[in-house]
């Protein structure tokens, strides 16, 4: 009997065997490794328990959170906080330049707090005030951040771990100030940020109806933009506790009317009770600006605002007023800016959803309507870009009002809620929603890096 002839293999096969082999001594060093990887991995993760349970490690981790973000900057590319970088929105100039002289309106207070401090300002001081600002509302929002990470941590929460991560670094957070260098919304975000701090203490009964009618005061974009998550995180606290709940009861009610009141005033009728009229507003401004002659002071945009002129038509009617905001706004929209905006939020939004599902379950009756409201906070976002076109502002105090009712409910232990995290523990989903939310982070920074171009 003749012995079978063996058949030479392809390069094709050949290239396959020689695949295979190196596949499983992959597979193989892998598997001896595992152990080793895994053994490495939970005497890191001890480790940093075992820090995380010291006093002061909030503020290192502050600090971390703090060159991730600073590393986001890097990335953009634009030297917003040097001196290098162009003055592109001159019109932010005048709002450090204003006060109360002309009026009680929206957008001078920050000017009138200047006015007890210096006569004058120059375009370096003016930005310098803006930098300074924009720095330390990293610095808040990074130990907003940390305090929850820590928590998180040590209630083996990685997914709210990975939440508190991307908020620091995501363009949307550190970013969104800056492309409007000078604009006041920082000054409100830092409002926002002390009723966070002062939330849970008995300050809150008295400071709360005061920190809305300041914010609202600053810039009445603050209706739209951070007074949904004051009153929102006032209804947890009045369902949370029952001592003390009258005053608080009492507290919501007198700002959300004093709330109403100013804003109605500042939007719409405070331009009748100006004691100037624009020519002397602009010369009054120009007067206190050192650097008038070099840079001039951009003026159209008082003289709408305060008096409502715009192209030789009186926009003062409170309706008039209204349709002419949204037929701009709508005119404006930029899909291509949303759609950036909507790959880095509604990832982070919808993992929020999941948790406020599942603490309205876990909570009893009398406790669930808080987490209704919080479900519908990004329909706040919704709203705040058909109002008005600068996504970037509206993106960046939607995205620090969302996760500051995340980080209330993990300081504040809120029952279900890192059982809510853990029924997401595993690797392959939390990698999954790494990728995703990696992605996000890509997109946003392409999308805000194309405002400049």
């Amino acid at each position: 009997m003749s012995k079978k002839k063996k058949v030479p293999l392809t390069a094709r096969q050949k290239l396959k065997k020689k695949y295979d082999a190196a596949a499983g001594d992959v597979a193989g060093a892998a598997a001896r490794l595992q152990p080793r990887a895994d053994a490495a991995f939970a005497a890191l993760y001890e480790k940093t328990g075992v820090f995380l349970r010291c006093r002061g490690s909030a503020a290192a981790v502050t600090v971390f959170f703090m060159l991730l973000m600073t590393l986001t900057y890097l990335l953009f590319g634009h030297k917003y906080l040097t001196s290098e970088f162009p003055l592109t929105f001159p019109f932010a100039l005048p709002l450090y330049l204003i006060d109360f002289k002309v009026g009680f309106v929206s957008r001078a207070l920050v000017g009138q707090v200047a006015a007890l401090f210096t006569d004058t300002l120059s375009v370096n001081q003016i930005f310098s005030i803006a930098r300074i600002t924009a720095v330390t509302v990293w610095a808040v929002e990074a130990a907003m951040a940390a305090t929850a990470f820590k928590k998180a941590f040590l209630n083996r929460a990685p997914l709210i771990c990975m939440l508190c991560l991307i908020f620091v670094l995501t363009p949307v957070t550190v970013m969104s100030n800056l492309l409007y260098l000078g604009f006041l919304d920082p000054f409100n975000l830092l409002l926002t940020a002390f009723y966070f701090y002062i939330a849970d203490t008995k300050a809150a009964w008295f400071l709360t109806p005061l920190i809305c009618v300041t914010g609202i005061t600053v810039h009445y974009q603050f209706v739209l933009a951070f007074l949904p998550v004051i009153l929102s995180l006032e209804l947890y606290y009045i369902c949370k506790r029952k001592k003390g709940r009258g005053f608080r009861i009492a507290s919501l009610c007198v700002a959300l009317l004093s709330s109403a009141a100013v804003a109605v005033y500042l939007i719409f009728f405070s331009k009748h009770n100006v004691k100037m009229d624009a020519d002397a507003l602009y010369d009054y401004m120009c007067g206190k600006f050192t650097d008038y002659r070099s840079w001039g002071l951009f003026k159209d945009y008082f003289t709408y605002y305060i008096y409502g002129d715009f192209d030789g038509v009186n926009y003062s009617n409170p309706m008039d007023f209204v349709r002419f905001l949204l037929q701009v706004s709508i005119n404006g929209l930029n899909w291509t800016s949303m759609l950036g905006y909507a790959a880095a939020l509604v990832p982070i939004y919808g993992l929020l959803e999941y948790f406020w599902v599942c603490l309205f379950k876990k909570e009893e009756k009398g406790k669930k309507l808080p987490y209704l409201v919080f479900m519908l906070q990004p329909l706040v976002l919704a709203a705040s870009m058909i109002a008005s076109t600068d996504n970037a502002r509206w993106a960046g105090a939607s995205i620090f009002s969302n996760y500051a009712l995340l980080f209330t409910v993990c300081r504040n232990d809120a029952p279900g809620i890192w059982e809510a995290a853990n029924r997401l523990k595993k690797r392959r989903l939390l990698l999954a929603v790494a990728a995703v939310l990696l992605a996000g982070y890509v997109i946003s920074l392409v999308t805000e890096k194309k405002m400049l171009i």
